[in-house]
């Protein structure tokens, strides 16, 4: 038998709620509070002994207030002695510095991981992380379900879309989700000045004259770089520009960037919706639930 628990949060309980009810299980309840200092409080009410949890923590900005509580949550659930722990991490935070670029910086996607498989999780299960290299630090079992190409065929795109990745290290989702719809794929050119931050997007040779466009990305935080390759797609004449990503991070000031330059956008519900007048939501979770029975039935 599985169990359901669930951080605090209302997006996490109502991502938990819509797996318990959609695999039939158990979900338990969690009781938090903050103290007059800001302290965190978490009590799992009626957690069963010798069970197998499955822990449902969305970790949308801002990012280390739901990794506090997860660390209490799996502390509280060492009380009750788990057969095994699976974490499911829709939105995976910090994986974006999965290496040390300059000296004296932790990983802290490393740090992440390494804590909580430290603390008994057996599992993770996220949603389009950022890359394989912070995964890899993972010490036990890690399925990353990937949803762009499941997303670009319910929206309906055709073979004739061009599937642009913002970035070098895009390449891999675009010609994913060109496959898939049987599309070209290509490429912008993006550095980062590692010691200030700044963004420099440099156009490709691309020919997007009169071709809807299809900008396919895993994160989306403050908009800057999807904007700037927006702006290149539209000067080049393109028909129409869409945007698909898995994470958008309801930055402030992001939406008003991007749609300066674009006619849509398309984002997964890892993290909670809150512009659905101006953003297409679709909805990953069946994803999540089909993972979760593969995983409940050889266990």
């Amino acid at each position: 038998m599985a169990v359901i628990v669930s951080g605090s949060r209302d997006y996490s309980r109502s991502i938990a709620r819509a797996i318990a009810l959609r695999l039939n299980l158990k979900l338990v309840d969690v009781l938090s509070k903050r103290f007059p200092d800001g302290e965190l409080y978490v009590r799992v009410v009626n957690g069963l002994e010798d069970e197998h949890y499955i822990i449902v923590q969305s970790m949308e900005p801002p990012s280390s207030n739901s990794i506090i509580e997860l660390i209490l949550l799996l502390d509280a659930l060492s009380e009750f002695k788990p057969r095994e722990v699976t974490l499911v991490a829709p939105y995976l935070p910090y994986a974006r510095q999965d290496k040390v670029f300059l000296r004296g910086e932790p990983i802290s996607v490393r740090a992440l991981l390494k804590t909580f498989k430290t603390l008994g999780v057996n599992r993770l299960i996220t949603v389009e992380a950022h890359s394989p290299t912070a995964l890899s630090y993972f010490p036990g079992d890690v399925i990353n379900i990937r949803p762009l190409e499941y997303m670009a065929k319910l929206v309906g795109f055709s073979s004739d879309i061009l599937v642009i990745s913002p970035d070098i290290g895009g390449i891999d989702r675009a010609r994913r989700v060109a496959e898939a719809l049987n599309a070209r794929s290509d490429y912008i050119v993006k550095r980062r000045d590692r010691v200030t931050g700044e963004i420099l997007v440099e156009p490709r040779e691309l020919d997007p004259r009169g071709l809807e466009v299809l900008i396919v990305d895993d994160i989306i935080s403050t908009g800057g770089t999807i904007a700037e390759v927006a702006r290149i797609l539209r000067e080049k004449d393109a028909s129409k520009i869409n945007v698909m990503t898995v994470h958008y991070l309801n930055i402030e000031g992001a939406l008003e960037r991007i749609l300066k330059f674009t006619d849509r956008i398309i984002a997964s519900n890892t993290i909670q919706p809150l512009y659905p007048d101006k953003i297409e939501y679709i909805d990953v979770i069946p994803l999540i639930c089909d993972t979760l029975t593969t995983i409940l039935e050889r266990v």
